[in-house]
């Protein structure tokens, strides 16, 4: 089934290797590599799961859904309004794919963005302590390598 996660369109099919079950307030994740907890919180339609240090926003894939497009672009977007709690680049720093940009706070949960590839802060207007609006845009990567 497809789904958004963190604006990227992806494929998640059940794994005959991966048990989930709820476990006092938390679930708890058991793989060949061993046991983790997770939490989920359900805000508006999309689940935002915190698993291993990470956050994850899974959200039902539909076409045309801006974040997908975005997050291809390089331009990360305020996905609800929020609190810069953290920003981790300067403007013109160089990324790799997964390093994380800045975080932000919504409805008490923090979700981490990162850059979708490796390249460069073109343009950074996120600042710890700035409030932000649904849909601003927060940072913008360009690719190391741009299509030709």
């Amino acid at each position: 089934m497809k789904k958004l996660v963190n604006g990227e369109e992806v494929e998640l099919s059940p794994s005959t290797d991966t048990e989930v079950y709820p476990w006092k307030d938390r679930l708890m994740v058991r793989t060949p590599d061993g046991a983790n907890s997770a939490v989920a919180v359900k805000i508006g339609d999309a689940l935002h799961v915190s698993y291993k240090g990470h956050v994850y926003v899974v959200e039902k894939s539909r076409a045309g859904k801006a974040g997908a497009a975005a997050s291809s672009s390089g331009e990360l977007r305020a996905p609800m309004p929020g609190l810069i709690v953290e920003v981790f680049v300067k403007q013109g720093a160089s990324v790799e794919s997964g390093d994380k940009v800045f975080v932000l706070e919504a409805m008490k949960t923090q979700q981490a963005f990162t850059a979708p590839f490796a390249g460069k802060v073109d343009k950074l207007t996120a600042e710890k302590g700035k409030q932000v609006s649904d849909g601003e845009l927060l940072a913008t990567i360009v690719p190391n390598n741009p299509p030709a």
